[in-house]
């Protein structure tokens, strides 16, 4: 049975976001039909076209990865959903299920969620913004979800990777902040109480939230901030590898 991969990630208006996802599928190692998708706002890129291509290419058997940052994303209910993976949505969607070739099998594998491979990339970022560890605290902001049970996967994964990225660099405190719901600047007004503020985004690719709204949020405060997303860290490159390896046989 041939086997392929599609590469599912949110979209952006902005080129430059996406043609970040689309380097990245280009410098795998894979020996399988690679495909990205975009969840919305990129034409012909899909993920209705994209599982078509694969199909055109005679490919049966789809390992579908998701490049969210968390498996809180309701993206993903909705995602899981149009590829017959579940047989309803647990949130609201306009999204319509996509119909499959017959013989057609979807793998859905999981999210980067607190893989190593993030984990390494958080740890670089921080330590690339540390100075005197023993004076600051570590602030993390991602999107959050104020959905029952997806506010609980976030808030763990954000929790678990604080927590871990303060004893490994040797900080004072960490904590995180969200938009969804919207306490960035709260958070960060607490610990600069007391520490210097490193601050982290939890994004895939640069945009408005890194560029724009964490900025808003933490204007006047004394923080460190460079807003660099996951990509294009080398990174997250080899975390879809690995996926890829685990999946295809």
């Amino acid at each position: 049975m041939k086997q392929g991969v599609v590469i599912i990630a949110h979209g952006s208006r902005r080129s430059e976001w996406n043609e970040l996802v689309e380097k990245t599928a280009t410098q795998l190692d894979s020996s399988v039909p690679i495909e990205v998708a975009f969840l919305g706002m990129v034409e012909g890129k899909s993920i209705a076209d994209s599982i078509r291509k694969l199909e055109e290419k005679g490919v049966q058997r789809i390992v579908a990865i998701p490049l969210f940052i968390s498996s809180g994303s309701t993206h993903l209910s909705e995602i899981r959903y149009m590829l017959g993976i579940t047989d309803t949505c647990a949130v609201p969607t306009d999204l319509e299920r996509i119909t499959l070739r017959p013989g057609t099998t979807i793998i859905w594998a999981a999210p980067m969620d607190a893989h190593p491979c993030i984990r390494t990339l958080l740890r670089k970022r921080v330590c690339e913004l540390s100075v005197r560890p023993e004076e600051e605290a570590l602030l993390l902001v991602a999107h959050g979800s104020e959905e029952p049970g997806y506010q609980e996967q976030w808030e763990g994964l954000l929790q678990e990777l604080a927590i871990s990225l303060r004893d490994e660099v040797g900080l004072r405190a960490a904590t995180y902040g969200t938009f969804h719901p919207d306490n960035v600047r709260q958070q960060a007004y607490r610990l600069a109480e007391k520490y210097q503020p490193l601050v982290i985004p939890l994004f895939l690719s640069s945009g408005y939230y890194t560029e724009t709204a964490i900025p808003q949020r933490l204007a006047g405060i004394p923080v460190r901030y460079d807003g660099r997303a996951y990509l294009p860290d080398p990174n997250v490159t080899k975390w879809l590898n690995i996926t890829i390896k685990t999946y295809i046989s």
